[in-house]
């Protein structure tokens, strides 16, 4: 007979991460805008980041795919590492997602957590439907106050005036989050 002894400890869990600093005011920063490809995210997410400039003297910079040069990309995959380099020289603050399945979540709250490592502030478009998984994956990826904008679900078939619509409505919950103020 034999006997396996297991032990009680472990690894450690991932390294706890900080959210970048909130800057006070949006004036002036440079929105960047990170698409993973799912249908409607670029749709929803410029909309919001071009209202987002508008109401507070932000200026939307960059607007790009995650895949290398800004290729489109599977929504499960990490982001490259050149379009990580863009956005850390051209962008202050950043929308990424769309989080609505399961590793299309998964990976834009992974590219969420390390923008913000890199100092910027990084919001994670998702839906309601996918906001407690993304709320699951910021905790067990060592981030569980990543910065989530929850969406009305679905993204992908909704049609533009909609997502118009939502992306408006989104704008003081996006200030909220990047500056750190309640609504």
């Amino acid at each position: 007979m034999t006997v396996s002894v297991y032990l009680p400890d472990s690894e450690p869990g991932p390294i706890s991460t900080s959210l970048a600093a909130s800057p006070s005011s949006l004036k002036g920063l440079r929105i960047a805008v990170l698409d993973n490809g799912k249908p409607n995210a670029d749709v929803v997410m410029i909309h919001a980041a071009e209202a987002l400039a508008a109401r507070t003297g932000a200026v939307v910079s960059v607007i790009t795919k995650k895949g290398p040069l800004g290729q489109s990309a599977n929504a499960a995959i990490p982001l490259a590492e050149d379009r990580l380099a863009l956005l850390l020289a051209e962008a202050d603050i950043v929308i990424t997602g769309a989080a609505d399945c399961g590793s299309c979540t998964a990976y834009s709250v992974h590219d969420a957590i390390e923008l913000e490592r890199n100092g910027k502030p990084t919001v994670v478009a998702t839906t309601t439907q996918f906001e407690p998984v993304a709320k699951t994956l910021s905790t067990s990826f060592g981030a569980p106050d990543t910065r989530l904008l929850v969406l009305p679900h679905p993204i992908g078939g909704t049609d533009e005036p909609t997502l118009n619509t939502w992306a408006e409505a989104a704008v003081d919950q996006l200030i909220a989050l990047f500056t750190g103020t309640t609504q």
